[in-house]
Order: C-alpha cells, then sequence, then structure tokens
C-alpha cells in the first residue's frame, strides 16, 4: 500500500514509516450485552446500531438508546473516550462491519449485542484510527470477512485479522486527524450554507408564485 501524502515534523525532518499490524494487535474486541426488551428505555446510555452508522462521531449526549442494567453489567460492558464500536451484521456485505468512535471524556456509556467494542491496546489518536478504519481498503479487509447468506456478520476472529497500515507516531496521527476534522468542519458549513439558502429559494418562491 502506498502513501502519498507525509506530513513532517515541527523541525521539517520525515516522521518515520508506517507499519503494519492486525486489528487483534490493536485493539481488544468484546460483544455487547443483550437485556430484556422490558429494561429498554431508560437507565444506562444505550449504544446500538444507529449510533455507529451516523456520520458524526459519538457522544454521550448524542445517543438515543438507553438500557437498565446492574452497576456490575455496566463495569463489565463500558465505553469510554477512544473505544472504536463496530456493527456486528448487516443485510448488505458492504455496510457489515462499519464503525464509529466514542469521543466523550467525562461520561461512560454501554452498547448492546449487535454492536463489538473495540478498546484500544496500544496509545493513539481516535479520530485518526476512525477515519483509518473508514478508507476504502481497510473497510474491503472488514467486507471480505464477513459471512452469511441473508445477514452478513463480522464477528471478534475476523475482525482481529484485519490487516492495517498506519503511522505510529501520535504527533503524525495529531496533524492527520487535525487536517481531517478541518475538512469535515468545512463541508459542515457549506451544507448548512446551502440549507440556508434552500429554505430562503422556497420562502422567496412562495411569496412570488401565489
Amino acid at each position: 500500500m502506498q502513501w502519498c501524502v507525509r506530513f513532517k515534523q515541527s523541525d521539517g525532518s520525515p516522521f518515520s514509516n508506517w507499519e503494519e499490524k492486525k486489528l487483534g494487535e490493536v485493539f481488544g474486541f468484546k460483544n455487547g450485552i443483550n437485556a430484556d426488551k422490558s429494561k429498554y428505555g431508560r437507565g444506562k446510555k444505550f449504544i446500538n446500531v444507529l449510533d455507529i452508522i451516523n456520520d458524526a462521531p459519538i457522544y454521550h449526549d448524542s445517543i438515543i438508546g438507553s438500557v437498565e442494567i446492574t452497576e456490575q453489567e455496566f463495569e463489565n460492558n463500558d465505553v469510554k473516550y477512544g473505544d472504536i464500536l463496530f456493527q456486528r451484521s448487516s443485510e448488505i456485505r458492504e455496510e457489515a462491519g462499519q464503525s464509529n468512535v466514542y469521543l466523550d471524556r467525562n461520561k461512560k456509556a454501554t452498547f448492546g449485542g449487535f454492536v463489538i467494542r473495540g478498546r484500544p491496546k496500544i496509545s493513539f489518536n481516535p479520530v485518526y484510527f476512525h477515519n483509518l478504519l473508514k478508507t476504502e481498503a481497510v473497510r474491503k479487509e472488514i467486507t471480505n470477512r464477513s459471512g452469511g447468506s441473508t445477514r452478513f456478520n463480522v464477528g471478534q476472529d475476523s475482525l482481529s485479522e484485519v490487516p492495517i497500515v498506519f503511522c505510529r507516531s501520535i504527533e503524525e496521527q495529531g496533524k492527520i486527524a487535525n487536517f481531517l476534522t478541518a475538512i469535515d468542519q468545512k463541508i459542515e458549513a457549506i451544507s448548512h450554507y446551502i440549507d440556508c439558502n434552500e429554505q430562503f429559494k422556497k420562502g422567496l418562491l412562495q411569496k412570488m408564485f401565489v
């Protein structure tokens, strides 16, 4: 895999070469909890598939679902800053194993049985890894390992075998993460500008063609 765009250190020198590992060397994986249906709708914030497929990173207050569990269950199945959440199954192969990152530093959450939690074994910038896992090369490695006929599934074992190429320098990871975040912010601002103008146009049309 060739990487054409590289950042440099503050003194202008290049960062160290990128390295290849398997996801199982970077994350420890765990499946989520399955509670009785009467327990949902109250209690601890509960990450499910809808939170994962949302484009925005996950924060405690943005989680819609909740579940009533014991404190011990919560401690055994907690989600904290930097954890990566993977979608276990989908009717479409290309959507199996989609991921999102939890970026709330202040509050923990829990996660459901259709989700796999990846907890970092090494130090890294979570925004950097969030974007890395969405690249075409990594997504292809994940979906190629999904199995099933009517639904396509990925498990802890298959995720553990996915190869990734990444930079080990936290400084370079930060530069890449900040660069991509700035682009996302520009896209969001432009989208908001377009939405406002579309609403403005609709208002004009209603007044002009009554």
